[in-house]
């Protein structure tokens, strides 16, 4: 089996026989992580995790002078916590997490890396209005809610969860222009919803957009971003990177 390594195949499962957080740190950063949640497991046993995606994140920071970083769908901190550590070009960190458990240990591990005053977390997720939405998530990946409903159609995750949560329009929450701003939005399918929220903002500021795309809405975010100016320049894996034309 390509890429099949009995390291981290005896690595993990060894993991998972622990039931309490472990304090440990990776990737030049301190963490609270669980070994039964499947990133959490990964970067415990030290298995690649996006570090392409983060690398390229930290890049475009570093050289489009980036002073502010939007965290939508955070999860437990990944991104705000290693580009807050090793971006110094950011001034300011907004991580956004909907579901409460999860929304927890993001606080966690920016407070174990003393970046509370430069990261402001929100407990909620963003759409098109104000609602109250349910999300579902299976409880072995915290990296997996959607407020996406058709998530039958996923057959790889799990969703046997559900809990209700709000949505705000980021366009009501952030009237700021003329901001250099790293956007990265990983919100399992509710993509369009969140960038309608975010138009305005689009508009008055320039932004570099980290989208992870599910395969039916490509054409459709595409679509509404090109109509705003801003066009794929490059991608990683399922990760499309966009850009206002020059």
């Amino acid at each position: 089996m390509a890429g099949f390594n009995p390291y981290f195949s005896i690595a993990k499962r060894l993991l998972r026989l622990r039931k309490k957080p472990i304090i440990a740190k990776r990737l030049g950063a301190t963490w609270k992580l669980y070994p039964n949640d499947w990133i959490d497991n990964r970067l415990l046993i030290g298995r690649p995790f996006e570090r392409e995606q983060l690398d390229f994140a930290k890049e475009c920071i570093k050289n489009e002078q980036i002073s502010v970083f939007f965290d939508c769908g955070a999860n437990f901190g990944l991104y705000s916590v290693l580009l807050g550590v090793n971006a110094p070009n950011l001034a300011a960190i907004h991580a956004f997490e909907p579901v409460a458990r999860t929304y927890s240990r993001l606080v966690t591990n920016l407070e174990l890396n003393k970046l509370s005053r430069k990261a402001t977390t929100y407990n909620y997720g963003l759409g098109a209005k104000a609602a109250m939405l349910n999300i579902a998530f299976d409880a072995s990946s915290s990296g997996t809610a959607t407020l996406d409903m058709d998530e039958k159609n996923n057959p790889k995750r799990h969703f046997n969860q559900r809990q209700q949560v709000e949505i705000r329009k980021f366009d009501s929450q952030f009237p700021d222009k003329n901001q250099r701003t790293f956007i990265k939005l990983d919100v399992e399918g509710h993509e369009a919803e969140a960038l309608k929220g975010m138009e305005s903002y689009l508009t008055n500021n320039e932004c570099i957009l980290q989208i992870e795309l599910w395969k039916k809405n490509r054409e459709q975010i595409e679509t509404w971003l090109a109509k705003r100016g801003y066009t794929a320049f490059h991608n990683i894996h399922h990760d499309l990177y966009f850009k206002r034309d020059t």
